[in-house]
C-alpha cells in the first residue's frame, strides 16, 4: 500500500537530496485530483539544473532540480512559451523543506501565473493563424478519413494556443489543453469539447469547421493571401 504522499515526499528528499535549500510537493495530489496512475511532483532547490524519474516507496516521482538562476530563466521562459510548468509547479506547491525561502518562491510563482505570460506579437498571432488555416483547408478538402485524425490532432493544438495567446492567457500541453481552456471559458471549452467528440465518435468535421471559422472571425478569418513570413 502507498504511503501518505506528503510524507512520502519529505522522507524522499531526506533520502535523495538531504542538503538542498528548499523543496515543494506539487501536482495533482497536492490539488486533491490525483488519480491510481497519479506521480508526486517535486521542484527541489539545489545546485546543478536536471530532471530525473524515480520510484520511492511504490510513488512514481518527477524530480524537477533547480538552482536560483535556473528556476529565474524557466519562469521567465516560461512567460515568453505561454506554458507554465514550473511556474504552475511552485505557486501551487506546498512546502516540504526551506521555510520562508520557499514560500517567497512560491509566491514569486502565484504572482507569474497571475499576471499570465508575455503577449504574443501580432507576427506569431498570424503565424498560428495560418497553421489553423492552412489545417482547416486540409480538413475541407480530404476525402481520408485516417489523414483527418491527424489533422485535427494539429488544428486542435494550433487552435487552443491560438485561442489563450491571443487574450494573453497561459497554453498547455496534453490534458492541459482542456483545462487551460475550461479556465478561461468553461462554455468555449466545452463547445469545442463537444465538437471534437463527434469528430472522432462520428467523423463528423463540419461542426468543427465552423467552430474554428467562428474563433478566426474577429481576427479576419482564415489567412492565406499576402501572408508573410521571414525565415
Amino acid at each position: 500500500m502507498k504511503r501518505d504522499a506528503f510524507h512520502t515526499a519529505r522522507a524522499f528528499i531526506d533520502s535523495y537530496f538531504p542538503d538542498c535549500q528548499s523543496a515543494v510537493l506539487s501536482g495533482s495530489v497536492v490539488r486533491g485530483e490525483e488519480t491510481p496512475s497519479s506521480d508526486l511532483d517535486i521542484v527541489i532547490i539545489d545546485r546543478e539544473p536536471f530532471r530525473k524519474s524515480f520510484y520511492y516507496c511504490e510513488w512514481p516521482i518527477e524530480a524537477f532540480v533547480h538552482n536560483q538562476d535556473s528556476l529565474k530563466d524557466a519562469f521567465f521562459i516560461e512567460t515568453q512559451h505561454g506554458i507554465p510548468l514550473m511556474t504552475r509547479l511552485c505557486a501551487e506547491g506546498m512546502v516540504i523543506k526551506g521555510g520562508r525561502d520557499t514560500e517567497r518562491m512560491i509566491e514569486e510563482a502565484k504572482k507569474s501565473l497571475i499576471e499570465g505570460p508575455s503577449a504574443l506579437s501580432l507576427n506569431k498571432l498570424n503565424e498560428l493563424r495560418y497553421a489553423i488555416s492552412d489545417s482547416l483547408d486540409d480538413l475541407e478538402g480530404s476525402e481520408r478519413p485516417e489523414e483527418d485524425i491527424y489533422s485535427v490532432s494539429s488544428l486542435t493544438e494550433s487552435l487552443h494556443q491560438f485561442i489563450l495567446r491571443s487574450n494573453r492567457r497561459w497554453a498547455g500541453e496534453g490534458k492541459w489543453m482542456y483545462r487551460s481552456l475550461r479556465d478561461y471559458d468553461e462554455a468555449l471549452a466545452g463547445r469545442l469539447t463537444e465538437c471534437l467528440q463527434s469528430f472522432y465518435s462520428h467523423q463528423e468535421k463540419n461542426k468543427l469547421i465552423s467552430f474554428v471559422d467562428e474563433i478566426l472571425a474577429p481576427h479576419g478569418g482564415r489567412l492565406f493571401h499576402d501572408y508573410y513570413a521571414r525565415f
